[in-house]
C-alpha cells in the first residue's frame, strides 16, 4: 500500500487560534478567537481562497496578515505558549520579558517591530507568564514571612498589586502596557518587603554600636532597595554574567594594616544591604555573624576583622546564589502550577487533571523549597503531556485547515485524557480525483500517517483500475508536498516519508473518520424526502465536507 509518516512540530504559534468547539462547522476564519480578524482587509479575501483551494498563497496572506494590532491571543494558542513558558528557564522568560518591552518601545516610537505577528506573541506571552509567577512567588513569600513573624511583630505589608496578568482575549499592545505596570508594582513590592524584613527581624543584623551601625546599614540598604525599584531587572535576571558580575563587585576589605573601624562599619553595611532583595532574615545571619564579628574586632584585631569581612563578603554571594536559585525554583512552580491549573473552555474536551502534581507545586510556594530531583521530574513530565495534548489539538486544527479552509468538529469528547490515547482520522479528496480515490490522514499524540486509499468494491480490479490506483499513488506525493507548505505556513512542520505500494481499499468516512471534501462529485449518497432541501440550504452556504459521528473510539 501508499503510505507516509510524518512527526509534526509546531514552530511558531499563529497567536489567535481557539479551542476546537463542539459541534458544527466554523469557518477559516472563525478559527480565529478574536472577531476583529475576519475584519481585518484582505484577511476576509485569504479566507475566502484557503476555503476553496489549497493555495500557498492564501496560507501566506494569512499569515502576514494576522498583524499583531489586528487580534487578541486565542484561548488554545494562549495554553500552548503558556505550556512552553512553563518547562524553558527563569533565564528564557527574562529575556522574553526584555524583548517584550523593547518591541512596546518600538510601538510607543511609532517604529515596526522587526518580528513577526507570532513570534511578538510568544515573547509577550513568555514575559506575562514571568510577570505573574514573579507575583505568585512574591505573595508566597509574604505569606511565609506572615506565619513565621515572632509575636508581637507586625505583619508585613500586604502587596498593592494588581490581579494576575489574563493573555487570553487581550490585544498584544494592551497586554505589553499591563506587563509593564504589573512589572512596576511588584519591584515597589518587592523591596518593600525587603524593606519589612530589615525592620523586623533587627536581632539579625544588630551589632556593636547599635545605631550608627543601624543608621549605616539602612541608608545603604535603602540605596540598593532604590535602584531596584528605578530599574527593570529583566536584563539582569537574562544573563547570568550580571549576577557574576554583581557577585564579584561585591566589596573587599583592605589590607589588615590600612583597616580601620569606620571602614569595618562600611564595607559590612554594604556587604549585608547587597543581599537579594528575597533574602530572609535567616538568609541574612551567616553573613550579619561574620560582619558583627568584624566589627567587635576592628578597632584592637585589624587583621581578624579582615578575615571576618572576607568571610561576610564569601556568605553574601553564597546567600544570594541561593535565594536567587529558591526564586527562581518558586516562580518556575507558579508557572507550572498554574499552567496545570488552567483548565479547557466549556464546550471543548477537557484537559486531563494532575492533582499530585499541583499538590507538589502548592507545597513549593507554601514551604519555599525546591522539588527534589525525581518531583521535578514528575511534574515536567505531567506538563509535557498536557503540552502534547495542546499541541496535537492545534497540529489538527491547522491541517484541516490547510486541506479545505474550513473546520469541521463532531462534538465528540476524547475516548482517553491521554495525550497519546486519542486517534484522530480524515478523510482528504485532493482536487481532480474523483470519488474513487482519496487519502487519509490519521493523528495521534506523536505522529501523522497517511495513507492512498480507493473505493472497497467487490471482484477484482482491471487494468485500467490498477493503472489509475498506480497515478493516484504517484500523484499523492506531490499533494502531500503541497499540504507541507501550507502547513508550514500556518506554523506547523509536516515532513511526510512517502512510500508508493499501492493503494488501500476501504470507505471513504467509515465509522470515526471526518470527511473533509475538496473533489467528490458523486462521492456522498444524495440525500432523500424531508432532508434533501435541508442538504440543499447547506450546500449553498457551506464547503463540502460532512462528518460521520463515532461513539467516541
Amino acid at each position: 500500500m501508499s503510505v507516509g509518516t510524518a512527526l509534526p512540530a509546531i514552530g511558531e504559534v499563529l497567536p489567535a487560534v481557539g479551542y476546537a468547539p463542539a459541534g458544527d462547522l466554523v469557518s477559516h476564519a472563525q478559527t480565529f478567537a478574536h472577531p476583529d480578524v475576519a475584519h481585518v482587509p484582505g484577511v476576509a479575501d485569504a479566507v475566502h481562497q484557503a476555503a476553496g483551494h489549497m493555495t500557498d498563497a492564501a496560507a501566506q496572506g494569512l499569515h502576514e496578515l494576522l498583524a499583531p494590532a489586528a487580534v487578541a491571543l486565542g484561548a488554545l494558542s494562549g495554553a500552548l505558549l503558556a505550556g512552553r513558558a512553563a518547562l524553558v528557564t527563569t533565564q528564557v522568560l527574562a529575556a522574553a520579558a526584555v524583548r517584550a518591552a523593547e518591541e512596546q518601545a518600538c510601538l510607543e516610537r511609532r517604529q515596526e517591530a522587526s518580528a513577526t505577528a507570532a513570534r511578538q506573541w510568544e515573547v509577550a506571552a513568555f514575559a506575562a507568564t514571568r510577570a505573574n509567577a514573579r507575583r505568585a512567588a512574591l505573595l508566597a513569600r509574604v505569606r511565609r514571612a506572615a506565619r513565621t513573624a515572632a509575636p508581637g511583630t507586625p505583619p508585613p505589608p500586604v502587596p498593592g498589586l494588581p490581579g494576575p496578568l489574563a493573555p487570553v482575549g487581550m490585544p498584544l499592545a494592551r497586554l505589553r502596557e499591563r506587563l509593564a505596570v504589573l512589572d512596576e508594582r511588584m519591584r515597589h513590592a518587592e523591596a518593600a518587603h525587603a524593606e519589612w524584613v530589615l525592620r523586623e527581624s533587627r536581632n539579625a543584623f544588630t551589632a556593636p554600636q547599635d545605631d550608627a551601625w543601624q543608621r549605616e546599614l539602612r541608608a545603604r540598604r535603602a540605596s540598593v532597595l532604590h535602584e531596584h525599584r528605578s530599574r527593570p531587572d529583566a536584563a539582569r535576571d537574562a544573563d547570568p554574567a550580571a549576577t557574576r558580575r554583581a557577585d564579584e563587585g561585591l566589596p573587599q576589605p583592605p589590607a589588615a594594616e590600612e583597616l580601620r573601624h569606620e571602614d569595618a562599619v562600611r564595607i559590612g553595611a554594604e556587604l549585608l544591604a547587597r543581599l537579594d532583595v528575597a533574602a530572609t532574615a535567616e538568609d541574612a545571619e551567616p553573613a550579619a555573624a561574620a560582619v558583627r564579628h568584624a566589627l567587635a574586632a576592628a578597632a584592637t584585631r585589624p587583621l581578624k576583622a579582615r578575615t571576618h569581612l572576607r568571610e561576610a563578603r564569601r556568605f553574601v554571594a553564597a546567600t544570594n546564589r541561593a535565594v536567587r536559585a529558591r526564586r527562581a525554583a518558586e516562580e518556575r512552580a507558579a508557572a507550572q502550577l498554574d499552567f496545570l491549573e488552567t483548565t479547557a473552555p466549556q464546550g471543548t474536551d477537557p484537559l486531563p487533571p494532575a492533582p499530585a502534581e499541583t499538590a507538589l507545586l502548592r507545597r513549593v510556594l507554601d514551604e519555599g523549597r525546591r522539588l527534589e530531583p525525581h518531583e521535578q521530574r514528575q511534574v515536567d513530565d505531567r506538563v509535557s503531556e498536557r503540552l502534547a495534548e495542546l499541541e496535537r489539538r492545534y497540529v489538527e486544527r491547522m491541517l484541516r485547515l490547510a486541506i479545505s479552509g474550513t473546520d469541521r468538529f463532531d462534538g465528540r469528547t476524547a475516548g482517553s485524557s491521554h495525550p497519546h490515547g486519542r486517534l484522530v482520522r480524515f478523510d482528504w479528496t485532493p482536487p481532480g480525483w474523483g470519488a474513487e480515490h482519496w487519502l487519509r490522514i490519521a493523528l495521534d499524540g506523536e505522529h501523522a500517517r497517511v495513507a492512498t486509499m480507493r473505493r472497497e468494491a467487490p471482484g477484482a480490479r482491471d487494468a485500467a483500475a490498477l493503472a489509475l490506483d498506480d497515478e493516484r499513488c504517484h500523484e499523492a506525493g506531490g499533494h502531500l508536498e503541497q499540504l507541507r507548505g501550507i502547513a508550514q505556513r500556518l506554523g506547523v512542520e509536516l515532513d511526510f516519508a512517502f512510500e508508493e505500494s499501492g493503494t488501500v481499499p476501504g470507505t471513504r468516512g467509515e465509522e470515526g473518520v471526518l470527511v473533509l471534501d475538496e473533489d467528490i462529485a458523486g462521492a456522498r449518497p444524495e440525500p432523500s424526502g424531508k432532508t434533501r432541501e435541508e442538504h440543499r440550504r447547506r450546500s449553498e452556504d457551506r464547503p463540502g465536507h460532512r462528518t460521520v459521528r463515532t461513539d467516541g473510539r
